[in-house]
C-alpha cells in the first residue's frame, strides 16, 4: 500500500509515521517519521525498526547513511540500536535503551535547529550479533509541552534514504539475501493486525529468517608477462600454457567469487589500437582459464586498459616489456 513502506514497521503503526506527499520526502515522494515525544502524553514515542538482509561480521567496519530532518531541537538524543531479536517484543521500558549508536556521535551529525534534510553519517564496528536496525528517540528525558504548532501534539523527526554498506570493498551482500528480502517484504501486518501478531509472539517471538554472514573476498593478485603472446599479438604462445595451467591448479579448489583480468601495453601504437589489442589479451587468458576449469562466463571482468598504469619507463625496452602484462585480480569468499 502507498500509505505503508515495505520492510519498516513502527512500534505504535499511527498515520503520522509514514508519509508520501509531493515536497516532504527528501527523494521521491515517500518517507518514514518516528515521533519523539507528544505533548499530552508522557513517554509517548515511536520507534521504527527494519531486518537486516545479512549478518555483520564482527569487528569490522559499516558506514550507515541517511537523511534527517525536524522543526525542534531534539537530534541529538535520536539514534540507532541494533538487536539481534525483533525490536517489536523488546520488553524493557523503551526510554530506558541506551543506543548503539546517538547521533550526537555521528561522524557527520545534524545540528539543531536546521529544519530542512541533513546527512548523517555513522561508522559503527559490528559485533556480530545484529539482526535489526531500529531508529527512535532514546532521550533519558521526556519530551513533551506545546509542539508551538496548533492542533499538532507530535514532535516528529523525518527520515529517508537509508543505507548501510561495509567499509571494506571485498566485503559482499551474503548469497541468502534475496530469500530474506521476500520473506521481510511478505510481512504485511499493520494497524489494528500488527497488535495482534505482537500479542500473539510477546512471550515467545518467531524464529528469524536469516540469509547468514556477509561474504568477506580474499584478492590475490597476479601478473602475466609479455612473454604469453606474439608481437602485437593477442592469441597465447603454446609456451605459456604451462604457466596458466599451473594458475588453473591455484584455482581449481577455490571458492571464486570474481576474476577481474585486466590487459596492458606500451605506449607505442594509437590509443585505440592499444585498448583493443590489450581488452584481446586479457579476453585470450580468461577464455583459457573459463574453458580449463569450466567456469561461468558471469564470473569474470574483462578490461583493455591500453598503456594506462605503467609499471617501467616507455624510453627503454625493458620498460616497455614491464608495461606489457597481463594482471589478474582473483576474489574467493573467505
Amino acid at each position: 500500500m502507498n500509505c505503508s513502506p515495505e520492510a519498516w514497521i513502527s512500534t505504535s503503526d499511527a498515520y503520522n509515521n509514514f508519509f508520501k506527499a509531493q515536497g516532504i520526502a527528501h527523494s521521491g515522494q515517500h518517507c518514514v517519521a518516528i515521533e519523539a515525544g507528544r505533548s499530552k502524553k508522557n513517554f509517548n514515542r515511536s520507534y521504527i525498526r527494519t531486518q537486516l538482509l545479512c549478518r555483520l561480521h564482527k569487528d569490522k567496519k559499516y558506514r550507515i547513511e541517511f537523511y534527517i530532518k525536524s522543526k525542534y531541537s531534539l537530534l541529538d538524543s535520536n539514534g540507532i540500536y541494533f538487536t539481534p531479536y525483533d525490536f517489536l517484543f523488546e520488553k524493557r521500558i523503551l526510554y530506558g535503551i541506551v543506543p548503539s549508536m546517538y547521533l550526537a556521535n555521528a561522524t557527520l551529525r545534524p545540528e539543531n535547529g536546521d529544519t530542512g534534510w541533513q546527512k548523517v553519517t555513522i561508522d559503527y564496528v559490528a559485533t556480530g550479533k545484529e539482526s535489526f536496525l531500529t531508529f527512535g528517540n532514546f532521550s533519558k528525558r521526556d519530551v513533551n509541552g506545546s509542539t508551538g504548532v496548533p492542533l499538532d501534539n507530535n514532535f516528529l523527526v523525518f527520515l529517508d534514504d537509508v543505507s548501510l554498506v561495509p567499509e571494506d570493498p571485498n566485503e559482499k551482500i551474503c548469497s541468502g539475501w534475496q530469500k530474506v528480502k521476500d520473506d521481510i517484504y511478505s510481512f504485511d501486518a499493520r494497524h489494528q493486525f500488527l497488535d495482534r501478531y505482537v500479542k500473539l509472539y510477546k512471550r515467545n517471538p518467531p524464529e528469524i529468517p536469516n540469509g547468514g554472514q556477509t561474504i568477506l573476498l580474499k584478492v590475490d593478485t597476479l601478473i602475466f608477462p609479455d612473454v604469453l603472446f606474439a608481437v602485437n599479438k593477442s592469441e597465447l604462445n603454446e609456451k605459456s600454457f604451462h604457466m596458466i595451467d599451473s594458475v588453473c591448479s591455484f584455482l581449481q579448489n577455490k571458492q571464486i567469487d570474481s576474476l577481474v583480468v585486466e590487459g596492458y601495453t606500451d605506449s607505442t601504437g594509437g590509443e585505440s589500437y592499444n585498448q583493443k589489442l590489450s581488452k584481446n589479451r586479457a579476453a585470450s587468458v580468461a577464455n583459457y582459464i573459463r574453458q580449463k576449469l569450466l567456469l561461468r562466463p558471469q564470473l569474470f571482468v574483462i578490461r583493455g586498459m591500453g598503456s594506462e598504469k605503467p609499471l617501467g619507463n616507455n624510453e627503454t625496452e625493458e620498460g616497455r616489456e614491464l608495461n606489457r602484462r597481463v594482471e589478474m585480480f582473483i576474489y574467493t569468499s573467505q
